[in-house]
């Protein structure tokens, strides 16, 4: 009789952990295709870098990982529509420094909160640093001649800047550098390297992947590369943190969720992220598109980074006395 007394109790208790377990248990991720929201067109270097991070992660989870391509408004649509969605894991955001650590300083008003809205995962790529190249005609090799040229040809450098970053960059480097040229932005980045192949620019401030068949051909020329360190690929050239420390604004390229996702997805995501960046020959496409991979960012180092970009941000903008829009 004790025994079966025994039995019976022992089943209602494993019956009520199971229901216990069961009520508790939260919905399996992910629980269907997953969509990655890039905040930058189809075929750019942050759309090629995020399709390759979604094959990984599509092959890990067993669940497809799409690409939604919302360029527009320096990011504020990207950012906003993924700031809105469930904090399920089912949606995410691509985003490079503008919608996070610059648009605070560049407008008046969001419609996200970059610090509170959402979830820090993984890192794509730690830096894309741009690159100053010259006019092949122009008698400057490095970018010491550069600013000794501009000084002593006061209002003869234009320098052609496809996108916010490379226009900012350029007068950041003016005012560290004790220069003025003229910054001209362009709204595409073919008519900005054709101006400056042709003279009616002397320079531009680029990603690496544009110039190098100019370079290659002797129609540019490279003189620094606009990020703290030397591109592995091109290592002679000087870094303009070497000769202006503090200045550099290179891009990076970060995977965000909406604010409370559940940890152990966020974890599940940057393990996978990281190890798959951790590969060489990952590593050499990434060089291939002019991007810096270091991986092994835990999520809380990555809002450490985020924090730290914002703050570099703010500084540098105030500056430059740039007015929110």
């Amino acid at each position: 009789m004790a025994g079966k007394v025994a039995s019976a109790l022992l089943a209602g208790l494993v019956c009520g952990a199971l229901g216990v377990g069961s009520a508790g248990a939260q919905a399996a991720w992910p629980s269907g295709t997953v969509t990655i929201v890039a905040s930058t067109p189809v075929g750019s270097r942050q759309d090629i870098a995020t399709r390759l991070v979604a094959q990984a992660l599509s092959k890990t989870f067993g669940q497809p990982f799409t690409i939604e391509n919302r360029p527009g408004g320096n990011g504020i649509l990207a950012a906003r529509d993924v700031k809105n969605a469930k904090p399920d894991g089912q949606t995410l955001l691509s985003s490079g420094n503008s919608p996070i650590a610059a648009n605070p300083f560049l407008f008046k008003s969001l419609p996200y909160n970059p610090a509170k809205d959402f979830t820090p995962i993984a890192m794509i790529t730690d830096g894309n640093p741009l690159v100053l190249a010259v006019n092949a005609n122009l008698p400057v090799h490095s970018l010491q001649e550069y600013v000794a040229y501009a000084k002593a040809h006061p209002g003869k450098l234009s320098n052609a800047g496809f996108g916010q970053l490379s226009w900012i960059m350029g007068r950041v480097l003016d005012k560290a550098a004790g220069i003025e040229t003229l910054q001209v932005r362009y709204n595409s980045l073919a008519p900005s390297l054709t101006d400056t192949i042709e003279g009616r620019t002397t320079s531009a401030i680029t990603t690496l992947d544009s110039v190098l068949p100019y370079v290659a051909s002797g129609k540019l020329r490279l003189i620094a590369t606009v990020g703290r360190e030397r591109f592995p690929t091109i290592s002679n050239i000087p870094a303009i943190e070497e000769a202006y420390p503090g200045i550099a604004m290179e891009g990076w390229f970060v995977l965000l969720g909406p604010a409370g996702m559940a940890k152990d997805v966020v974890k599940r995501i940057n393990a996978t992220t990281d190890l798959y960046l951790q590969r060489p020959d990952v590593r050499k496409k990434m060089l291939a598109l002019g991007s810096i991979v270091h991986g092994n960012k835990s999520p809380d180092q990555v809002a450490a980074f985020l924090g730290e970009e914002t703050a570099r941000w703010r500084k540098i903008l105030t500056s430059l006395d740039i007015k929110p829009q």
